[in-house]
């Protein structure tokens, strides 16, 4: 790709990048979620509360309320869980 000069009122384009000292302090929580029916929670510290209809999830910045229907654990281990079932809402709490 070829540098462009900036004319008179245009700006150039800038690349950003984020500083070791940033990165470091953001949160280690992660969501991935695959439609409404699995959920991978990442920077898991504890389970709170778990039925099938609800589950709390203590991560490293927040907890977690997952509701739903026929909800399971499919997946605990490495600070990670994945929630399988009909999943209705995601709160941060």
């Amino acid at each position: 790709m070829k540098k462009r000069k900036a004319r008179q009122g245009q700006t150039k384009e800038k690349s950003f990048f984020v500083p070791k000292t940033i990165s470091s302090v953001a949160p280690k929580m992660t969501l991935e979620c695959a439609d409404r029916y699995e959920l991978l929670i990442g920077g898991c510290k504890n389970i709170d509360e778990y039925s099938e209809k609800q589950a709390k999830i203590r991560t490293s910045s927040c907890t977690v309320r997952v509701c739903g229907s026929a909800l399971l654990i499919s997946f605990l281990g490495d600070g990670k869980i994945l929630l399988s079932g009909e999943i209705s809402s995601i709160e941060f709490i």
